[in-house]
């Protein structure tokens, strides 16, 4: 008997389709309907709510909603994604679209997203700031709707995408698949158009505490959205290379902070941080403790918001990339060596002495360019609010935000890479530690060559989706042979095995337990006592899933157009953000010149 490819290996059925489509199209609809009366004059709900939050606010109308209604929505993308995550790292593969709960919280959230970019399309009229877009005749919105509408879009776009790439390519139990760093990026790059939005909104009626706010819980958004991309360090399952960890930390603080704090007075980095912990931290707590999943670790940012308030102490704002590139500098060094310490405290996998050169030199790089783009971004951000600023000349910070933005990708376009050079066995002995029904055993493995785990990145014995999750690390015994510090299950739809991580970029791992899987053809592995086994590549033992039989050319299409969707987003931002901001400019001479002709008159 055969399971059906659509209700075991993660794709669609019908009904998860229809539900899909269903609630997509009453949205669209909906969001019509309201485009169609706002533009025709007539009175909506909507309408009515958005001036009366605009009254109380001081804002304009359609800047009065999609505050509150964005961080709801990336509120549930974040909850629903940490969730989802430990729900695939426990019990392995879903059903498809909506296989489990935990799939709806992000999906709402993306459409969310979309709505708080299309509300203040429909809800658009005077005051408008300098720069907008003209869609019709009397008809403009501002620069930031539209970023956070393609962001959502883009966003949205990877849910069906995600059921397609699974029928090609079968499941990829992965968080850096193409589909999910599509919906992820997404949602992260809304954020930045959020961030316009609020200096737009600046540009027309300045600036008071609870806008001031927004923009500190925006931030810190930014910091717990990238943290997103680290997940599969912070539970302990990451697939990629270590060293991917510290350069993911130090550009979203470096960005994020230097962003914040060279536009805003001082402390404003600490409120960041206060988002960051608070949300972050709560969320690992309920995915942990009332869901029952596994309990997600995260970086404190402690010590990264200290050096960019000591920096700015210092330094002053007045020079906005000089403060980013110390403050890069220092987080990218000493920074490193903090979350360095708090690795070996409560990170799942901790980071060894071994790679703290790399780590130091790549996060120097990356602090330096992340420090760049913030201080470019908070630049345009306050031309568009109206700043008049005379240096440095504009064509250069575009050079030094291009600069910036060259040295994170080249860091991470040569990291993220993984290599799985054969030549590597073990023999296996294997020490009951329970028998029965649910037989545990400790695991030791004799290596072949002796030296092949010295200076390993990390060498453990990893036990997933048989209803949670373990990580033991392999204890040197004698001399090239190790045995795993707690017992691994051996029963049931546990998956048990040994992985290595040498060098740089190395990744392989050997079976040591897995069921059989009818639905993707797959026999039972039980290694047996005595037993030598190759050290293969990770990818084929974590994803096991994934088919094995696609052209190549097919895997590097899926992520060449990740890569022009990604540079699409970049692009997008860059050039919403540079007209904002050149609108931001042309307003602000205007004014400097009305008043020194009143001046003078």
């Amino acid at each position: 008997m055969t399971v059906p490819l659509a209700a075991s290996t993660g794709t669609a059925t019908f009904d998860q389709i229809a539900i899909v489509t269903g609630l997509v199209s009453l949205l669209y609809v909906a969001l019509a309907v309201l485009l169609w009366r706002e533009r025709t004059g007539r009175v909506t709900l909507v309408g009515r709510l958005a001036d009366t939050i605009g009254r109380l606010d001081g804002v304009p109308r359609w800047a009065a909603l999609t505050p509150y209604l964005h961080a709801a929505s990336l509120l549930s993308c974040a909850f629903g994604v940490w969730w989802d995550i430990a729900v695939h790292i426990d019990r392995g593969r879903d059903t498809g679209p909506f296989g489990t709960p935990a799939h709806y919280p992000i999906f709402f959230g993306i459409l969310g997203v979309i709505v708080s970019g299309v509300l203040p399309i429909a809800l658009a009229r005077k005051p408008l700031p300098a720069r907008t877009i003209k869609l019709t005749k009397g008809w403009r919105i501002p620069c930031s709707a539209a970023l956070v509408t393609v962001c959502g879009t883009f966003a949205l776009v990877g849910f069906p995408l995600d059921d397609v790439w699974h029928r090609l390519f079968g499941e990829d139990v992965t968080l850096w698949g193409p589909t999910h760093l599509l919906m992820i990026g997404g949602v992260v790059f809304s954020i930045f158009a959020r961030l316009l939005a609020s200096a737009e909104v600046e540009q027309l009626v300045g600036i008071n505490l609870r806008r001031r706010f927004q923009e500190i819980v925006a931030v810190g958004a930014l910091l717990i959205a990238w943290d997103l991309f680290s997940t599969e360090f912070n539970y302990g399952v990451p697939q990629f290379p270590l060293i991917l960890q510290p350069i993911l930390i130090v550009f979203g603080s470096a960005l994020a902070f230097t962003l914040l704090r060279s536009r805003r007075g001082p402390g404003t980095t600490f409120g960041a941080l206060a988002v960051y912990l608070v949300i972050r931290g709560g969320i690992a707590w309920a995915v942990d403790q009332p869901l029952g999943e596994i309990l997600g670790h995260f970086p404190l940012l402690i010590v990264e918001a200290t050096l960019v308030e000591l920096t700015a102490l210092a330094l002053g704002n007045k020079n906005r990339f000089r403060l980013g590139l110390v403050s890069g500098a220092l987080i990218g060094t000493v920074g490193v060596v903090a979350e360095f310490g708090w690795s070996q405290v409560w990170m799942p996998i901790r980071w060894p002495a071994s790679m703290l050169p790399s780590a130091l030199g790549f996060g120097l790089v990356v602090g330096l360019g992340a420090g760049l783009i913030g201080a470019w971004l908070a630049t345009r951000y306050a031309e568009v609010a109206g700043e008049v600023r005379e240096t440095p000349p504009v064509r250069l910070t575009h050079q030094l935000g291009a600069i910036g933005l060259v040295a994170v990708l080249a860091a991470l376009f040569y990291c993220v890479p993984r290599s799985a050079d054969p030549g590597v066995t073990g023999t296996v002995s294997l020490e009951p530690a329970a028998t029965g029904a649910q037989p545990t055993a400790y695991v030791t493995v004799k290596l072949q060559p002796a030296d092949a785990a010295e200076g390993a990145r990390w060498f453990e014995a990893l036990a997933w989706q048989g209803g949670g999750q373990l990580t033991r690390p392999m204890e040197k015994v004698a001399e090239g042979t190790y045995r795993s510090t707690e017992p691994l299950p051996m029963h049931g739809k546990w998956k048990s095995l040994v992985r290595l991580h040498q060098g740089p970029r190395d990744m392989v791992a050997m079976w040591v337990y897995a069921p059989e899987d009818l639905a993707i053809e797959k026999p039972a592995v039980r290694v047996a006592n005595g037993q030598t086994v190759d050290f293969i590549s990770e990818q084929e033992v974590l994803r096991r899933e994934e088919r094995t039989d696609v052209p190549r050319w097919m895997w590097n299409s899926g992520y060449a157009l990740l890569a022009v969707v990604g540079a699409l987003e970049i692009l997008g931002i860059a050039w919403l953000v540079g007209r904002g901001a050149r609108g931001g400019r042309l307003r602000a001479a205007h004014l400097e010149d009305s008043k020194r002709e009143k001046e003078s008159a």
